[in-house]
């Protein structure tokens, strides 16, 4: 299987991790640009790519076959739109777009260019995740009856010295929880309503930077989500799963998974059941056993996933389409904060 032609666009924070993750697996894909109007590129290592400020002149002079889209949230639509009137296959960061309109006539210009497309919501592809779905999905917890998450993190003064993170669209709610809650529509199915708050108390800025979510699941199921980036704490997933280099490792879970017949704890998985089989209640002894984790990088396995998807047609982890959803339950979060109400995510 040939390697794919991949150029990146937006050589930011995850910008620069795709660069680095394309440039481990020559085997997978190859660096062919570089396009980023705003950071000075002799500060990295792009190996023999080509560097453009003007991302379309470098659509149209390189022509890559696929395009990874890590750029701010304002431009995802227009620079997918242009991905889908040349006919290349993208994968784009989370969110998908700013607005639901948005990603609307993205999923539209997609469907009508036959463009293969991915959302970078990387998570899906983390080992633990991978087999906690397999739980679920051998029924090893019986019915999901609820799922908490907690993301809490402080992020550092200078963070915010970029000006489109201290306006809205650029908080924890989009750029984090947006993760969270698509996690938890992978391992526990889609949404179909959701109550929530949002907070700018602790930094006064115009973004939010706290929020917490109750939502409805169609199977029946509720969760809780909490995310800041104002608090320090042990209790993120990047912590927990050491899948992000700039995270100290805690060892500790963000995610708990209660069904009627077990429990699950990651990313440091471990499953909670009876200590006789059959005995599953509160006056009975459960025990806890810790699971061995598969640890691989997801960004490496989303990249390998990415050549499959574009050479082999392999079914998308998930499609803008898919991404369209988890904005779709983000923003009514948002949404259901704001009108104080019980809020029905947009369907698409």
């Amino acid at each position: 299987m040939t390697p794919l032609r991949i150029a990146v666009l937006g050589a930011g924070l995850i910008g620069r991790r795709h660069i680095q993750t394309i440039l481990a697996m020559p085997e997978v894909a190859e660096l062919v640009a570089v396009a980023d109007p705003v950071v000075d590129p002799a500060g990295l290592d792009i190996g023999p790519a080509a560097w453009f400020a003007d991302a379309q002149e470098m659509l149209d002079r390189v022509k890559p076959e696929a395009v990874i889209i890590a750029t701010p949230n304002a431009l995802h639509l227009q620079q997918g739109q242009w991905c889908c009137e040349r006919g290349i296959h993208f994968l784009m960061e989370k969110p998908v777009t700013v607005t639901l309109d948005e990603a609307a006539t993205l999923v539209q210009a997609v469907r009508q260019s036959g463009v293969k497309t991915l959302v970078g919501h990387h998570r899906r592809y983390l080992g633990v995740v991978q087999q906690a779905r397999q739980w679920l999905a051998d029924g090893r917890l019986g019915r999901l009856v609820v799922a908490s998450v907690v993301w809490a993190t402080r992020k550092p003064d200078d963070y915010f010295q970029t000006a489109w993170r201290t306006q809205p669209g650029g908080g924890p709610l989009l750029i984090n929880a947006i993760h969270e809650i698509d996690m938890l529509r992978h391992l526990c199915g889609d949404i179909h309503a959701v109550s929530g708050v949002k907070s700018h108390a602790n930094r006064g800025l115009a973004v939010e930077d706290t929020a917490a979510a109750v939502f409805e699941f169609d199977n029946g199921c509720l969760g809780t989500l909490v995310c800041t980036d104002a608090g320090l704490s042990p209790w993120t997933i990047e912590q927990g799963s050491g899948e992000n280099p700039a995270f100290g490792y805690t060892g500790q879970s963000a995610y708990r998974l209660v069904g009627t017949e077990g429990s699950l704890e990651l990313p440091v998985l471990r499953a909670w059941s009876p200590r006789v089989t059959g005995e599953a209640a509160w006056d009975k002894p459960i025990v806890g056993d810790p699971l061995l984790p598969k640890v691989q990088d997801p960004y490496q396995v989303q990249l390998s996933h990415f050549q499959r998807l574009v050479r082999l047609d392999e079914p998308p982890v998930v499609s803008v389409l898919d991404g369209a959803r988890t904005l779709a339950a983000t923003l009514a979060v948002a949404e259901s904060s704001q009108t104080q109400a019980r809020c029905v995510p947009r369907a698409f």
